[in-house]
């Protein structure tokens, strides 16, 4: 369902409509309060080859909240395709991107994200931007990313379960759990945890109610085929054996791409 912080506040005005005349002011204000507005700057850095859903996820939560500019921002205007192969138009570049947002996060990818640590112009804009905003945060393996420009040095943080214990090598403390705030930094583990770490933020920016409005309108309620398969403490051992066979070569290359962007 689209237009999600419009659908909300329209269904809370129609709400409010119908309240009897006799409603106190302090209900009134209670109400007020529940759905208070604001105006966060929020940037989502996007880069070729980036994993879709670690950055559309949590911009279809995060532009629920009603004032707030949630944009995504990339190297140049030109449209930036994702990993599987679909393209976003950026509405700001590097030069054209606030200098101090309230919330700045760096989704994740694979060999996309690998690249980008590599790629020294997208490093120091994530040291420039995303050490100047209020809050800086990752979905995935775009911790790495963070790390690499030097924003998760002595906190603790998480990332996808394959590549979590990679964030030492960037200086921070890896924490096997879903989302993970320390002072002004936030990170989420591996993909679909985005949509946990965009609505934690609503909570922070709006409080419980908003925050649980905007789970219901996007009907958050996942409910997999496979219960404990998205854990690899839990998950079918044979499965987790296989991936971590498989992504023995990606693993090494991100760590690769770590040490050569520290020199």
């Amino acid at each position: 369902m689209g237009a999600a912080g419009s659908s909300f506040a329209a269904s809370r005005k129609l709400q409010a409509a119908e309240q009897p005349a006799s409603k106190s002011k302090a209900e009134v204000s209670m109400q007020d309060h529940q759905l208070r507005m604001g105006n966060e700057e929020i940037v989502i850095l996007i880069y070729p080859d980036f994993t879709a859903i670690d950055a559309i996820g949590p911009e279809y939560i995060l532009s629920g909240m009603m004032g707030a500019k949630v944009r995504f921002v990339a190297k140049s205007a030109k449209p930036v395709k994702s990993e599987s192969g679909f393209e976003i138009i950026p509405q700001l570049t590097f030069a054209e991107c606030p200098p101090k947002p309230t919330l700045f996060i760096v989704p994740g990818g694979v060999a996309g994200t690998i690249a980008a640590i590599e790629d020294p112009t997208t490093v120091q804009f994530i040291r420039e931007v995303g050490g100047s905003s209020k809050m800086a945060g990752s979905v995935c393996t775009g911790s790495l990313l963070l790390g690499a420009a030097g924003l998760l040095k002595g906190f603790a943080a998480t990332s996808h379960w394959q590549t979590l214990d990679l964030l030492r090598m960037v200086g921070a403390e890896p924490k096997d759990q879903r989302v993970v705030f320390d002072r002004n930094r936030v990170t989420a583990a591996g993909v679909t945890a985005g949509l946990d770490f965009a609505l934690e933020l609503v909570k922070r920016y709006r409080g419980d109610f908003y925050a649980k409005g905007m789970q219901l309108l996007a009907q958050y309620d996942p409910q997999p085929p496979f219960p404990g398969g998205g854990d690899p403490k839990t998950a079918d051992p044979a499965v987790v054996s296989l991936l971590n066979e498989m992504h023995v070569p990606l693993v090494e290359k991100f760590s690769t791409a770590i040490k050569s962007a520290s020199r």
